[in-house]
């Protein structure tokens, strides 16, 4: 999601927060939008949401609902929960992009390949056909090193003893 849209939504925040006054107390209900901020957007639309919120309720509370008995408390509290939903920010930004980091790096190749049974070239959607490796290649991270295993190196250098080990 564009980042700008989360303006949106903090600005929403401070309005309802606004409207409803002081004794609202910070409900958890600000974490959702800072968390789907995190996942969708990254970590500076939640970080600037989870720090913005919490803010524009202090100035609220020294601006515009003043009650000089129970300021302090009120301030103490608010800073409280907007470090824990700070904190939750950071954290599902981090999980995020673990998971898109996981996600690339995990590219499975899917459906019924035709592949020519003598030289096990693959034919393509365009109906060319590629070598294996090369097939393979463009369409992951994988790479290839060739070798054969000891029942071919058997087959074709009889003379060679191999102990049911690989050469590469």
């Amino acid at each position: 999601m564009h980042p700008l849209w989360w303006v949106a939504v903090g600005a929403s925040l401070i309005a309802i927060d606004y409207l409803v006054g002081p004794d609202f107390r910070y409900p958890v209900v600000y974490v959702i939008p800072v968390i789907l901020a995190a996942w969708y957007s990254g970590r500076q639309p939640a970080v600037a949401l989870a720090v913005a919120i919490p803010a524009a309720h202090i100035v609220l509370l020294l601006a515009v609902w003043t009650r000089p008995a129970d300021i302090a408390s009120l301030v103490a509290a608010t800073m409280l929960r907007g470090t824990v939903i700070l904190l939750l920010a950071v954290w599902f930004a981090r999980l995020s992009e673990h998971e898109r980091a996981l996600h690339q790096h995990v590219h499975r190749l899917e459906g019924l390949l035709p592949i020519c049974c003598f030289c096990k070239s693959i034919r393509t959607q365009a109906g060319n056909w590629e070598p294996l490796e090369a097939y393979i290649s463009d369409r992951s991270e994988a790479q290839f090193s060739h070798g054969f295993c000891p029942s071919c190196g058997k087959e074709h250098y009889p003379g060679i003893d191999y102990h049911d080990a690989s050469v590469n």
